[in-house]
């Protein structure tokens, strides 16, 4: 119907009014899906007033999100066909203007500029009469409808005035829907959330914590980029633990001095953070730390809360939207339930991995101990045997190491031991195997190496050790610094030899070879005899 209703008389018009309120009541009473209901509405819009272009959008200005579109209609081409592109992250000036007097007629005389963002269906021509009313359910706004019409003059006072009462009939319905749907959106937002944090608190590996938290945090809440920061007290940084870029890129920030950015502002205060657009950001003062490939940061709302466990702040976890209006009190509340499940989690896993350092590795040089070091060469053994990939040793042994402690105490007897195995760390390769045996000896197993070139490993490290001065490890006032110097055993994995203590064995052989020809010096395994 297109007729406009001051073209029927009232006592035409009444009748028609009281049988669509009728009919919407019933309609409405019968459905709990939004975009049914907003087609319900729309179409007694149409029966009452006429129609060529409409639009339903769900927003309350309380709440602060982006406006949810239920129904678009245009008309092109004599068909109405309904908009699926209607998707404003913000309200419109005439969607506000709605809200703030009550609804409004715009009249106009022919084709006018407006932005693309604020349009929809056929743009090549504009509506020339407009209604906007707000749908208003006691003293909360629940949403927007607009009728238009491409004729000049379409609308006046009196339709407005219908467009009102039909607003009154169906706000409480829509309310109720709405509320229905949230409902139904929470539950299974914390269905995710429950899911996640059983998962979250059985894992003691930080990177998984940090990948299920991200997981879910993406089903619950807009999420485009994502990070978990810790902070490292001693040094006063923040620790990237986890970060994600649109569309799922792990990216590896470096540390920052806390002193800024996100972290840093709620290492600062302790509090939660929520932006809902740039001119916040701005507001806000942070001078924020960048990651990611983009040249400026497309997001334009972040929600960050603080992890804390036993009253103290272990870092943040922040979730990033490259949409306006993204983020609210519901979304502030589920991140901070999981982020103090991720806080409890990455501490135990901080826990876990600490106790485990302490079973593989030396107390004092912080290189493998006799054990995991033995675990892991063994490895590498029967790798060699299956494969016939090649395999090195090397034993050293600090000389004359009784001497240190005898003359100078067990402080510079462990000073040596520990400059020894941080300057033997320094010279080797990431897959090196090094640990300390005992005492002042010390073994490297070399995968894939050959003898020649565990030779001159060996070499490397002789002069590295022999190089080092001690006394920029340790204050020794008045005493003349030693020098430290190792003797080094190397050998190459053969067809005859059976296990890793042979080997082992032979690279010690040759190491007290270097001892009895003078110490300082490298000798390679010769064979018995």
């Amino acid at each position: 119907m297109k007729a406009c209703v001051n073209a029927m008389s009232n006592n035409q018009r009444y009748p028609i009014e009281h049988e669509t309120f009728a009919r919407l009541g019933r309609e409405l009473a019968s459905t709990a899906d939004a975009e049914s209901a907003a087609q319900i509405i729309l179409d007694a819009a149409d029966r009452l007033i006429g129609w060529e272009a409409c639009y339903l959008i769900l927003y309350d200005p309380s709440k602060g999100k982006s406006p949810r579109p239920l129904l678009a209609i245009d008309t092109i081409n004599g068909q109405r066909l309904v908009q699926r592109d209607v998707s404003p992250q913000s309200p419109s000036k005439n969607m506000l203007k709605a809200i703030a007097e009550d609804g409004f007629v715009s009249l106009y005389a022919g084709f006018f500029e407006l932005d693309a963002s604020q349009t929809f269906g056929d743009r090549t021509r504009r509506t020339l009469s407009q209604m906007f009313m707000p749908v208003v359910s006691g003293s909360r706004t629940v949403g927007v409808m607009s009728i238009q019409s491409y004729k000049r003059n379409a609308y006046n006072k009196e339709h407005l005035e219908v467009l009102r009462a039909l607003a009154s009939h169906c706000a409480g319905a829509l309310e109720r829907i709405w509320a229905q749907e949230a409902l139904g959106e929470f539950a299974r937002r914390l269905q995710a959330l429950h899911s996640a944090v059983a998962t979250i608190n059985s894992s003691l590996d930080v990177e998984h914590v940090c990948r299920v938290t991200y997981e879910a945090v993406r089903t619950v809440m807009p999420c485009n980029d994502f990070v978990i920061d810790g902070y490292d007290t001693e040094s006063d940084e923040v620790m990237p633990y986890f970060a994600i870029e649109e569309p799922g890129r792990r990216m590896f920030p470096s540390r920052y001095k806390a002193d800024h950015g996100l972290a840093g502002e709620i290492l600062r205060t302790g509090k939660p953070i929520l932006f809902n657009n740039k001119q916040e950001m701005e507001a806000s003062g942070i001078r924020m730390e960048f990651f990611g490939s983009n040249e400026v940061d497309p997001a334009h709302s972040m929600l960050s809360v603080p992890m804390i466990l036993h009253g103290r702040i272990y870092g943040m976890v922040s979730a990033q939207a490259y949409a306006e209006n993204a983020y609210d009190a519901d979304d502030l509340s589920l991140l901070e339930t999981l982020a103090s499940h991720a806080a409890i989690a990455i501490e135990n896993a901080r826990l876990f991995h600490s106790v485990q350092q302490m079973a593989r590795t030396d107390p004092l040089t912080k290189v493998l101990n006799r054990r995991r070091f033995f675990e892991m060469a063994e490895c590498e053994f029967d790798k060699t045997e299956i494969s016939g990939s090649p395999l090195s040793v090397i034993m050293l042994d600090v000389d004359d190491f009784k001497q240190f402690n005898d003359r100078h105490g067990h402080k510079v007897g462990d000073a040596v031991l520990i400059l020894t195995a941080e300057t033997c760390r320094d010279c080797l390769r990431a897959d090196d195997i090094l640990g300390r045996m005992g005492g002042e000896e010390f073994a490297v197993a070399l995968p894939d190496t050959r003898l020649e070139t565990a030779r001159t490993i060996a070499e490397r490290l002789r002069r590295a050790v022999e190089h080092t001065d001690l006394s920029n490890f340790i204050q020794m006032e008045g005493v003349a610094v030693p020098s430290v110097t190792v003797s080094v055993g190397v050998t190459e994995f053969e067809a005859t030899v059976k296990s890793l203590d042979v080997l082992l064995d032979r690279a010690d052989k040759a190491m007290y070879a270097a001892k009895n020809g003078g110490r300082n010096q490298v000798r390679v395994w010769e064979g018995e005899g």
